[in-house]
C-alpha cells in the first residue's frame, strides 16, 4: 500500500508548556522548507495535530519517498517519522489497512502496538491491540509474539483519523532551527568547528557563519574548504549566511608590532571583537566555536578567559570536554572530516611564533594592543569582508 500521509513525532518540544505552539509552528514551518527543496508537489501540506506534524502526501509523486525521509532524518525537532496509510475510526478500516500493510512484508510473527490519543474512539489501545491482531491471525495465519516480534504494525489514533504503518524512521532529535534566536559560528576549514555548529543548530539556534583567511598570504583553500562544508550543514538549515573576513591586515600589525609569543591569543582577541561586532549587526545573541579544552596553546583555561574578556554576549563551546576522537567521529558521522582534512593554509598558522603563550593575562595583552589601532583595524576588517548566501 502506498502511505497517504507522515506522522512526523516531537520528544523535547512536548515539554515546553505554555510555548509549546511556537515550538510546533517553527517545525512544521521548517519541514514545509525542506520538503520544497526536494519539491513543491511532493506534499499537499503540513499542520499540526494533537502532539504530531501531519504531512499530506501527493498521490502521484511516491517516487520521492527516499528523498523525503533523507530530508526529515535531517531535521532537527523531530524525534522520528513513520510514513502512514490514514483511514477511518472504525475497526474494519483499521483492520483490512493492517492486513494490507502486513501482507506486502515477510515475516512470522508479529505485535500490534496501538495508541488511542483521541479518547472519544470507544476502544481502549488493548481492545484495539487484540481486535487487529486477532485479524491478522484470521486473515494472514501468522502468531502474535510481543517480545522481538518480526514486525510491528502500529495503530496511531487520533484527531478523528486512524494512522497505520509498520516502520519508523529516527530522526535527529533536538529542537528546530530558528527558535533559540541568532548565533554567530566561528568556522574554519578544521574538524572541530563544523561539528560546533552542528550542536549549534541542534539547539534551535540559527548559525551565521565567519571564516577568517589570510589572502593573499595564503591561498584560497580554506575558503572554498569552508563553502563546501557549510554546504553539507546546509541539510539541517536550508539557507546559510557567510562572512568572509580578510584577517592578514590584522595579523601584520599583530607581528611587527608585538612580542611574538602573545601573536596567537591576540589573533584570537581581534577575532572575537569582530564576530561581536557582527553578531551585534546580525542581532545574534551568542558565538559558538570549535574550541576543545587544552587541545592547542589558545586553549587553555587562561587563554580562553583573557581571550574572551573583549567580549559581552556567551561564549558557546560545545566541544569544550570532548577530546579529538570524539570530534573526529562526530565528523565523520556528519559527514565533513573529508572535507576538513584536505590540505589548506589556515590563517591562524601564519606567523605563528615557536613558543606562544599558555599562561596569557589581561594586563599584559591589553599592553600589547596599546601599540595596535585596534577599533580601526576591527572596523576595516568588517567593512571590507565579504558575504555570501549559500542556499
Amino acid at each position: 500500500m502506498k502511505p497517504t500521509h507522515i506522522i512526523c513525532h516531537y520528544s523535547e518540544i512536548g515539554l515546553k508548556g505554555k510555548n509549546r505552539k511556537f515550538f510546533e509552528d517553527r517545525l512544521r514551518d521548517n519541514i514545509k522548507k525542506v520538503l520544497n527543496t526536494i519539491g513543491a508537489d511532493v506534499f499537499q501540506s503540513v499542520h499540526r495535530i494533537y502532539g504530531r506534524i501531519l504531512v499530506k502526501l501527493s498521490s502521484e509523486k511516491h517516487e520521492s519517498l527516499d528523498d523525503i525521509k533523507d530530508a526529515l532524518q535531517n531535521t532537527f525537532g523531530i524525534a522520528y517519522f513513520a510514513f502512514v496509510c490514514r483511514v477511518p475510526q472504525k475497526m474494519e478500516n483499521i483492520i483490512a489497512t493492517s492486513q494490507n500493510l502486513l501482507s506486502e512484508e515477510k515475516f512470522e510473527t508479529f505485535r500490534i502496538t496501538s495508541r488511542r490519543v483521541d479518547k472519544n474512539f470507544p476502544l481502549n489501545s488493548q481492545k484495539v491491540n487484540e481486535e487487529v491482531g486477532a485479524g491478522i491471525i484470521a486473515g494472514l495465519d501468522k502468531k502474535v509474539k510481543l517480545k522481538n516480534p518480526d514486525i510491528t504494525c502500529y495503530v496511531d489514533i487520533v484527531d478523528r483519523s486512524a494512522f497505520v504503518y509498520t516502520k519508523r524512521f529516527q530522526g535527529p532529535g533536538g529542537l528546530p532551527v530558528g527558535v533559540s534566536g541568532k548565533t554567530i559560528v566561528m568556522i574554519s576549514g578544521g574538524i572541530d568547528s563544523p561539528v560546533a555548529a552542528f550542536y549549534a543548530m541542534k539547539r534551535g539556534a540559527t548559525a551565521i557563519f565567519i571564516h577568517f583567511h589570510s589572502v593573499p598570504y595564503t591561498n584560497r583553500a580554506s575558503i572554498d574548504k569552508v563553502r563546501e562544508l557549510i554546504q553539507v550543514l546546509r541539510i539541517f538549515q536550508t539557507k546559510c549566511k557567510l562572512y568572509l573576513v580578510q584577517f592578514s591586515p590584522i595579523q601584520r600589525e599583530i607581528m611587527v608590532k608585538t612580542k611574538a609569543r602573545y601573536r596567537v591569543v591576540l589573533y584570537r582577541r581581534f577575532m572575537f571583537r569582530i564576530a561581536h561586532a557582527i553578531a551585534k549587526k546580525e542581532k545574534a545573541h551568542a558565538i559558538f566555536t570549535g574550541e576543545s579544552l587544552g587541545q592547542v596553546a589558545s586553549q587553555t583555561l587562561e587563554n580562553m578567559e583573557t581571550i574572551e574578556a573583549v567580549t559581552t554576549i556567551p561564549i558557546m563551546r560545545p566541544l569544550i570536554g570532548l577530546d579529538k576522537q570524539e570530534i573526529v567521529d562526530m565528523a565523520k558521522r556528519l559527514g565533513t572530516f573529508e572535507i576538513s582534512i584536505l590540505p589548506d593554509q589556515d590563517c591562524c598558522s601564519l606567523f605563528v611564533p615557536k613558543h606562544p603563550a599558555t599562561k596569557s593575562k589581561i594586563d599584559d595583552l591589553e599592553k600589547e594592543e596599546e601599540k595596535l589601532d585596534v577599533l580601526n583595524l576591527v572596523e576595516k576588517a568588517i567593512l571590507d569582508s565579504d558575504i555570501e548566501f549559500i542556499k
